[in-house]
């Protein structure tokens, strides 16, 4: 279904925390340029398909002020039951509940330029597919693979564990171009149907870093990198997703060659962030995307299509 929101239909708002920024909470991790998502840097509006009990929901959200609240427009008109349930997506998607006071009181210049609502998906879910469609390519291909399970199996929203188990893994490999992925990702949406991946175990407050990586390690095909990347999604910081970027990253701060066994330099990068505990990953990727705004421009102004394929190894050495 297209994203654009009509003139009638649904209206709703956000209430935001103190100094909240719209184009900074979205423009804050990769996963804002991964369909169904799509943030407009010209009108900085951000659209979304949200599924709902009622069926698919395009959604475009604006702000007038920093520290406004946020309006939300709607395709279609939505009953009490989904506008509690946009309301809870959308806040997960941006982080409106957490708390960085913690982490703010580490890092003054994130505070300053209030990052560290790292964006995020509207379920664990798609957090977790998107993830996996992460490991071992290029980005260029991750946004592809999402662009079509999109077109291809959710009809314009990202698909459902439902239609990812009909859709099959056979059609997943030829249609939406994920490879051998598509065993982990009909097995994952497998397990969401039947309750071995259970999303309200993952999202209760009460889980603590070290069950959450151990629960998710049983997870074929979630190794120690995806992993710590779905934890930091569900608001864990203190474990590094380290992956071929966190090694190139890391020799570019140090002015290091990187060596011919990168593996040799993960205890210098858990040292290197020991100082920032229990917020590694938060200055960690403080420092990535900023490295990143750096060399493309502020991310409020980066476009999917255009900029995309700028995040490439040869053109970020």
């Amino acid at each position: 279904m297209s994203r654009k929101v009509v003139d009638r239909g649904s209206k709703l708002i956000l209430s935001v925390p103190e100094g909240f920024r719209l184009g900074r909470a979205v423009c804050s991790y990769g996963y804002f340029l991964l369909a169904p998502n799509h943030w407009d840097p010209t009108t900085r509006s951000f659209s979304t398909v949200l599924t709902l009990a009622g069926g698919p929901l395009g959604v475009r959200l604006t702000q007038a002020k920093a520290g406004g609240r946020v309006s939300v427009r709607g395709h279609r008109e939505v009953d009490a039951e989904e506008r509690v349930e946009a309301k809870w997506q959308l806040g997960r998607m941006l982080r409106l509940e957490e708390d960085l006071r913690g982490w703010w009181k580490l890092n003054k210049v994130a505070r300053r330029r209030g990052f560290g609502r790292v964006f995020r998906s509207a379920t664990l879910w798609e957090d977790i597919v998107k993830t996996i469609t992460g490991c071992n390519t290029t980005w260029g291909s991750t946004i592809r693979m999402n662009r079509l399970m999109t077109e291809e199996v959710g009809g314009g929203a990202f698909p459902t564990a439902e239609a990812v188990v009909s859709f099959g893994t056979r059609r997943l490999k030829t249609r939406c171009k994920v490879g051998y992925r598509a065993e982990r990702i009909v097995g994952v949406a497998r397990g969401m149907l039947d309750g071995t991946v259970d999303a309200a175990w993952y999202e209760d407050p009460s889980r603590e870093e070290g069950e959450v990586i151990d629960e998710l390690r049983t997870i074929n095909g979630i190794g120690p990198y995806a992993a710590a990347n779905i934890a930091q999604l569900l608001g864990f910081y203190d474990r590094l997703p380290i992956d071929s970027e966190t090694y190139r990253h890391f020799c570019l701060v140090k002015g290091m060659e990187r060596p011919a066994n990168v593996k040799s330099l993960d205890s210098l990068i858990e040292a290197y962030y020991e100082p920032m505990r229990p917020y590694r990953f938060l200055a960690y990727w403080f420092e990535l995307w900023t490295d990143y705004e750096r060399r493309v421009g502020p991310a409020e102004g980066w476009e999917r299509d255009r900029d995309g394929a700028k995040f490439t190894a040869a053109l970020l050495k």
